[in-house]
């Protein structure tokens, strides 16, 4: 699985969205992680955990550790490599044991590994570990703002696809276990911003949150066919 991907990847289709990370100005990155050389370590995912989705987090983190003061090389390591395991069980651990040896492979110091793999091993959303650093903290939070918003309801349709549950369905009362789009959100997305452990990843999270309610609140009235005031005519 590690062999061949210790280069970053050239060319390619022209029609594939390139990354548009920048190195991080003023600060010494240890190991050049290039997110092209990360993304053939993602092929073949679903859409809802794939290298897009390994982008955008990375962009949210990015942004909240300039917000937070959090050092951004740690946080763009982390966030690069989190879910590189994401078919294991423990998803969080399994990837972190998978950084320590990529990231030690490529000469990073021994510091810097470990503040990498501690971020990635307390991102996990059930059974979490506890984070310890401002940069697991960060890592959290935009991990989380992912699974928010219009992108956080694409997600969720995606992730009912990919797993066949229905694609939406009324949540009654003690019908919060059962599997659809609907009952994610109702039984854990709508609890995200309160989790969140940065002020920047809470105040984002509302807001995100606030447009993923109100894109639901639709969805469900064109369900029932109660969403044209006049009745269609």
């Amino acid at each position: 699985m590690e062999c061949g991907c210790c280069e970053p990847m050239r060319g390619g289709s022209a029609s594939r969205r390139e990354s548009t990370a920048q190195p991080l100005p003023g600060e010494e990155i240890p190991v050049e992680l290039d997110p092209e050389a990360v993304r053939p370590l993602y092929t073949g995912r679903d859409p809802v955990h794939d290298f897009e989705h390994v982008l955008r987090v990375m962009h949210l983190a990015e942004r909240i550790a300039r917000m937070e003061g959090a050092d951004r090389a740690v946080v763009r390591a982390a966030a690069l490599l989190h879910d590189v395991r994401r078919e294991e069980n423990d998803h969080a651990a399994a990837s972190a044991a998978f950084a320590r040896r990529w990231l030690a492979e490529r000469g990073a110091p021994p510091e810097f590994i470990e503040a990498v793999a501690h971020a990635i091993e307390a991102h996990r959303f059930r059974e979490p570990r506890a984070a310890r650093t401002l940069e697991a903290r960060v890592l959290f939070d935009a991990d989380k703002l992912d699974a928010l918003g219009i992108i956080g309801l694409a997600r969720l349709f995606a992730y009912s696809g990919v797993h066949r549950h229905p694609l939406w369905m009324p949540v009654g009362e003690g019908e919060i276990d059962a599997d659809s789009a609907a009952h994610e959100f109702y039984r854990k997305i709508r609890f995200l911003p309160g989790r969140m452990q940065t002020e920047t990843g809470r105040r984002w999270a509302e807001v995100r949150l606030a447009r993923m309610q109100k894109a639901i609140e639709w969805l469900e009235a064109e369900i029932r066919g109660e969403d044209f005031e006049d009745g269609g005519t």
